[in-house]
C-alpha cells in the first residue's frame, strides 16, 4: 500500500532578496518618483512651483529641430474637451488668447506664470474692448465671468500640459532631467 503514495511536493521556494538588487531598487525609486511628479504637475508643481529645469538646476536647452504643435485654442487642458460655442460668445479674439498661451507653453525656457499673466491681460482686455465698444453691462460682466474662468482653468490646471510642453520643445546636455 505505501506504493500508492504520493510523495509530498516541494514547497514553492520563496523570492529571496537576491532577486532584489540595485537595479530593482533603483526602478521602484524612479516609479515613485514618476508618481509624485505626476501629482505634482496636476497641483501645481512642486512647493507650488511649476518650472521644467534640467539636472542641477541649469537651464534646458531648444531641442533641435523642433516643431511647435499647432495651437488648439481655448481647450481644457485637464479634459481635453474645446470650450462649448456658448461660452465663447462669438469673440474669437479669445481663441487668440488662448493661442498665444499655448505658443509660449510650447516655446522651450519659458516661464509658466508669465505666460498665464499674458494670458490673462489678453483676456481681461477683451471685456475691455467690448466693454467700450458695446457698453451692454451684462455682455461685459459675462466675458469677465468666462475669462476669468478660463484664467483660472489654465493657472490651476495648467502645471502638466507646461511641463509636457517644455519636455517636447526642450533637451537636456545631460540624459536625466530634474523637475522642480
Amino acid at each position: 500500500m505505501q506504493d500508492n503514495v504520493i510523495p509530498p511536493s516541494p514547497l514553492p521556494e520563496e523570492n529571496s532578496y537576491s532577486d532584489w538588487g540595485i537595479g530593482t531598487i533603483r526602478d521602484g525609486i524612479d516609479a515613485v518618483n514618476g508618481y509624485f511628479d505626476f501629482v505634482s504637475e496636476l497641483l501645481g508643481g512642486k512647493n507650488g512651483v511649476c518650472q521644467y529645469r534640467c539636472r542641477y538646476g541649469k537651464a534646458p536647452l531648444p531641442r533641435p529641430n523642433y516643431k511647435s504643435p499647432e495651437p488648439n485654442g481655448c481647450s481644457s487642458y485637464f479634459l481635453g474637451l474645446k470650450v462649448p460655442e456658448s461660452l465663447d460668445m462669438g469673440i474669437p479674439a479669445m481663441t487668440k488668447c488662448c493661442n498665444q498661451v499655448d505658443v509660449c507653453y510650447d516655446t522651450c525656457g519659458s516661464n509658466k506664470y508669465r505666460c498665464d499673466a499674458k494670458f490673462r491681460w489678453c483676456m481681461q482686455s477683451i471685456c475691455s474692448d467690448l466693454k467700450r465698444s458695446l457698453g451692454f453691462v451684462s455682455k461685459v460682466e459675462a466675458c469677465e465671468s468666462i475669462a476669468d474662468t478660463i484664467f483660472q482653468t489654465v493657472r490651476t490646471l495648467g502645471c502638466r500640459p507646461f511641463m509636457n510642453s517644455q519636455r517636447s520643445a526642450c533637451i537636456c546636455n545631460e540624459e536625466e532631467r530634474d523637475e522642480l
